[in-house]
């Protein structure tokens, strides 16, 4: 964690003097990815010892910073790190375990702001490069496979869209609710059913594809 706040005060410190506009985000996040539900079905399916299943990775939040490039043109380009977690969580007797799911994202956009009467609206696309890491604890420790940590790394891309409704709130500072729906065709991660199951190639294939959206909000400090 203290490395991607590292990362993200590195970004914001190198992108301030040439922006136009910078925003912050922090929103809910819901996840869809087929292959890893898969796995952890399994891991359910062959434990019926256990009284709470593992939950699906379906809920988390995310925390995101975006830089606006000066123009004149409705039409304006920009960069965006953004930071997404997602934990599942099962307690059974002597046999508790916790997924720890972290996601770093790298993107390039495109801002567009509404005329006329839409023009507190505004649209983004983003493309980003998506990095992942998996993590597993088991009743309170850090989970080891041949002496060492269990964790599975993933990279992919991803393309989303972004709306959202500006409002000032004070000069040039304002906020504003939006919603993004993202989806990643191919992830790559081959080792994430060998930390949720213990097996590899059993119950998932290496990559899966992944749809999440986000419902949030956004504030604003425009130059």
């Amino acid at each position: 964690m203290k490395v991607i706040i590292v990362i993200i005060v590195l970004f914001f410190m190198h992108f301030n003097s040439i922006a136009q506009e910078f925003k912050i985000d922090a929103s809910y996040n819901y996840l869809f990815a087929n292959q890893w539900d898969k796995a952890i079905q399994t891991y359910n399916f062959s434990r019926p010892f256990i009284y709470e299943k593992q939950p699906l990775f379906i809920h988390g939040f995310s925390t995101s910073g975006t830089y606006i490039f000066k123009s004149p043109k409705r039409l304006k380009h920009g960069v965006n790190i953004s930071y997404s977690y997602f934990r599942s969580s099962s307690e059974n007797i002597n046999l508790n375990v916790k997924l720890h799911l972290h996601f770093l994202k790298l993107g390039y956009l495109l801002h567009y702001e509404y005329p006329g009467k839409l023009n507190r609206l505004y649209s983004d696309f983003i493309f980003a490069a998506t990095t992942s890491g998996l993590y597993r604890n088991v009743n309170g420790k850090p989970f080891k496979y041949d002496e060492e940590k269990s964790k599975a790394l993933g990279i992919g891309g991803e393309i989303s869209f972004k709306t959202g409704y500006s409002m000032t709130l004070k000069n040039k500072i304002g906020i504003s609710p939006f919603l993004l729906v993202a989806y990643s065709p191919y992830f790559y991660s081959p080792n994430t059913e060998a930390v949720i199951t213990q097996t590899l190639g059993l119950a998932s294939r290496t990559s899966t594809g992944i749809i999440s959206a986000q419902l949030g909000i956004s504030f604003q400090i425009r130059q």
